[in-house]
């Protein structure tokens, strides 16, 4: 029996593998920096059980008191969506329409800019002119994802609109954060403004309800009157006598007879700027309270 050896030659240490084949302790030392800096930034990534992303929708929604989902959809969507079709950047329009309200929502191609896709949106909901006669004015907003990153309680021993005071307050000094993108109030009731007659003062004056309401409708509206082209472009003409506040109704006038004298809704009625009733109030300690929900911004993914 006889033996063979086979000589491979010298064993090649040049590059990488051979370099830390015959420098172990370097090698093991890298492995260590490896192992502790991954640990590290292992325990820094951002963990989200709902990724935030972006949104690109515009919704417009169309409140129509009173009208049935029929007739919400006849007088108000289908205009939407006919105005809006032929805009640039728009991918799909779907609708839903219930019952005193619809909603059109436009969902934007990925490379559309929002912003300047939701104004083209609002220009086009202006120059519709067919909407009824009792549909409120559109709400146009751009969907985005929101973060809420605080709760705010704020409460105390005082009525409810000193209480709603200070609560505005608070949010216009969180808005000025330029973190944060939205302030939302909770707990309070939606506000109201009521008028209140007295039947004496009905006969004295020879008038009705139905006139009294008649006249602070017209005082009161925000209607879109077309547009007008000229030579430096199209000129958007529209009817703002919009009243928000109680003391804005009080100067409506009724009554003009011709020796110039006017009979004004405050020396008819009663105005009060309260809020409406509901069955729901939120308590802290026994103490009427608001709660103000604050959300930051979300990051663009795409």
């Amino acid at each position: 029996m006889s033996l063979l050896s086979h000589d491979h030659g010298p064993v090649d240490r040049k590059g990488p593998i051979g370099w830390m084949a015959s420098n172990p302790v370097a090698a093991n030392l890298l492995m260590f920096v490896l192992v502790v800096g991954g640990i590290m930034f292992a325990l820094s990534i951002k963990r989200e059980v709902f990724p935030e992303i972006e949104m690109d929708m515009v919704t417009v929604v169309v409140a129509y008191p009173g009208a049935s989902p029929q007739e919400v959809e006849e007088g108000a969507v289908l205009a939407v969506e006919e105005e809006i079709s032929s805009l640039d950047g728009i991918k799909k329009i779907s609708s839903v329409s219930v019952e005193g309200i619809g909603t059109v929502m436009a969902e934007l191609l990925q490379s559309a800019n929002a912003d300047r896709t939701l104004n083209d949106i609002k220009s086009a909901v202006d120059r519709i002119t067919s909407f009824p006669q009792d549909a409120e004015r559109p709400v146009i907003s751009l969907i985005t994802n929101r973060r809420q990153v605080l709760s705010l309680l704020v409460h105390g021993d005082v009525d409810i609109k000193s209480l709603d005071r200070l609560a505005e307050e608070i949010r216009a000094e969180l808005l000025s954060d330029e973190r944060i993108t939205l302030v939302e109030k909770a707990g309070i009731p939606p506000p109201e403004i009521s008028v209140e007659v007295s039947s004496e003062n009905l006969r004295r004056y020879g008038l009705t309800l139905p006139q009294i309401s008649a006249a602070v409708r017209a005082a009161s509206i925000d209607l879109p009157g077309g547009s007008v082209k000229t030579e430096g472009g199209e000129v958007l003409v529209r009817t703002t006598e919009r009243r928000d506040y109680g003391e804005e109704f009080r100067d409506i006038t009724l009554i003009a007879r011709a020796d110039g004298t006017r009979v004004r809704l405050r020396d008819v009625a009663e105005v009060i700027d309260g809020y409406r009733e509901t069955d729901e109030e939120l308590l802290y300690n026994g103490q009427r309270a608001i709660d103000l929900q604050v959300f930051g911004s979300a990051p663009r993914c795409r």
